[in-house]
């Protein structure tokens, strides 16, 4: 799965036209009826869902939720429009369409997605019954991860299980019936889905989805949904059930910390350890489910990795980017100096001694900080993707790992908080297997598991990982009031309240806005405007 190939299924539509023009075969281009034809072909239609996966660029939920969080401000350029404040402060934005790709990118997968699990019954499997189970597996965990998506973003949206035609417009899915059908898509890719361990796995199926990786996203999806709408369960999937699924994966996934956390992630391997050698690669124990990407794709579709960097700054080993994301000081100041994931996580030019003239580049709301999680590296003074015979704008390199072991190790133990209460030894026990290898030693442990503990941990933890912001609203438990306290954000430098405006220099956050809209993003008007009145805007947006 490492090289995915982009593959154009296109699907003719033959209106007015006589019988025995429909009876003929079509010769000139592939169409469903005639592409599937082999388990080789089912694969080939198969990593066409998975190349969706890659198509992330600057409107990607990924970044939008780490801006909308309490953890980074919206950055990017000065002279870009305050589209990235209008993340940062949650605020209505002029242009109504601004998150239609969201929804075309994210649906379009899900259409992808769709058409293999009706077509692939055209292919003769016997045989390979088993390989047919395991693409279909792969396939429902994909639509379930794009619905997962979708449905944070824009909170109630239409569950597809298939392909509908144009003329068909199906309404908002009620919030139980959408997260029950994404949930057991899911499960049955537990059931059905790569099965090995981490240690006897076939490394040339990296990327695909497994059991483990499932049933750690059900577990994800079990906490997002029962936190943001306060359930108690979902459709008879409980605390319990959610917590055999996440014991699995912790006692038999073969998945572990890796020791080094700084090791994870190529800029903070060269900011901290001093050498690539001891990175610990994109294949690695602690990745449960990770995006592939590969720098030798053409054409390349890759350009999530390009936003975070310091704009027009490259100097070993911190690479130039579009300035996203700039780190709010409160979560450099949570971090204790002996945590070794505060500088491996954040750069702070003025602690390393670095000199970037950020005015004349024009990056907007800096900070005196920015995230190095996915930063691209610098070789020198140039970008590393650039040394490699790569374009940094548009050539993706380093993998993101969507699901981590340490993610699944905090989610095992607020699990057994519920179920249990915070003195469960077991849930100690997990929470300080993450803080203990991030200091080193067990001077720093936690003595309960209480979900304060949890919540703090997994925010330093998992700090720029699209994790925070939703972590944040399923804790609100339906009180969005709650909103308005965690994301207000007072920038004592500036002088003035920009929080309701585009200033591209404050900081400022008025969380009141988060709380109208209830944390959820603006429909596109675009597809509104398609859907004819049957879906209605979120709340809180005109």
């Amino acid at each position: 799965m490492k090289k995915i190939l982009i593959i154009s299924l296109a699907i003719i539509l033959f209106a007015g036209c006589s019988e025995e023009f429909l009876d003929k075969t079509p010769t000139t281009s592939l169409v469903v009826e005639n592409f599937y034809q082999s388990p080789e072909d089912a694969e080939k239609a198969l990593t066409a869902v998975y190349n969706m996966l890659l198509r992330d660029d600057y409107w990607s939920p990924f970044f939008y939720s780490e801006m909308a969080s309490d953890n980074a401000a919206g950055g990017a350029g000065t002279g870009d429009g305050g589209g990235a404040q209008m993340v940062d402060r949650g605020l209505q934005w002029p242009d109504a369409n601004t998150h239609e790709m969201v929804w075309r990118n994210y649906y379009g997968a899900i259409y992808r997605a769709n058409t293999y699990i009706q077509s692939q019954e055209l292919i003769d499997w016997t045989g390979n019954e088993d390989l047919q189970k395991q693409f279909i597996a792969e396939a429902r965990f994909l639509r379930a991860y794009f619905h997962f998506e979708l449905a944070k973003f824009f909170g109630e949206v239409p569950a597809l299980e298939q392909t509908i035609a144009p003329d068909i417009v199906p309404e908002r899915t009620p919030a139980e019936d959408l997260y029950d059908f994404i949930l057991q898509d899911l499960l049955y890719c537990a059931e059905n889905g790569l099965s090995a361990p981490y240690g006897s796995m076939n490394f040339s199926n990296w990327g695909r989805a497994t059991k483990w990786a499932a049933k750690a996203m059900a577990v994800r999806v079990f906490l997002y949904y029962t936190g943001y709408y306060n359930q108690p369960e979902l459709k008879g999937y409980t605390a319990s059930d959610a917590l055999a699924d996440i014991e699995d994966v912790i006692k038999n996934s073969g998945h572990d910390l890796v020791p080094t956390f700084a090791s994870l992630w190529r800029v903070p391997t060269y900011s901290e350890l001093g050498d690539i050698g001891q990175y610990a690669g994109e294949i690695n124990k602690e990745c449960v489910w990770s995006v592939t990407y590969n720098l030798d794709r053409t054409p390349s579709i890759e350009t999530f990795h390009r936003m975070v960097g310091p704009r027009g700054y490259n100097n070993e080993p911190y690479g130039n980017g579009w300035g996203y994301c700039p780190v709010l000081p409160p979560l450099w100041n949570l971090f204790d100096d002996a945590d070794t994931r505060k500088t491996a996580s954040i750069l702070s030019w003025e602690d390393e001694g670095l000199d970037w003239d950020w005015e004349s580049n024009s990056q907007a709301q800096y900070s005196g900080y920015n995230c190095k999680k996915y930063m691209i590296a610098a070789i020198g003074t140039a970008n590393e993707v650039n040394t490699m015979g790569g374009d940094w704008q548009s050539d993706g390199f380093e993998d993101r790992m969507v699901i981590r072991f340490s993610d699944v190790l905090l989610m095992g133990a607020e699990l057994r908080a519920i179920v249990n209460g915070a003195g469960d030894g077991t849930a100690i026990n997990y929470l300080n297997r993450v803080r203990e290898r991030a200091f080193g030693d067990g001077s720093h442990n936690y003595t309960s598991a209480s979900i304060e503990n949890i919540m703090l941990e997994r925010r330093l933890e998992l700090c720029f990982e699209s994790l925070r912001y939703w972590d944040i609203l399923r804790s609100c438990k339906g009180d969005f009031s709650k909103l308005a306290d965690i994301l207000t954000y007072v920038d004592n430098t500036d002088g003035d309240d920009y929080s309701n405006s585009t200033d591209v220099l404050s900081l400022d956050v008025d969380g009141s806005n988060f709380a109208e809209t209830k944390g959820l993003f603006q429909l596109p008007q675009s597809e509104l405007d398609l859907m004819k009145g049957i879906i209605e805007q979120n709340p809180g947006y005109e």
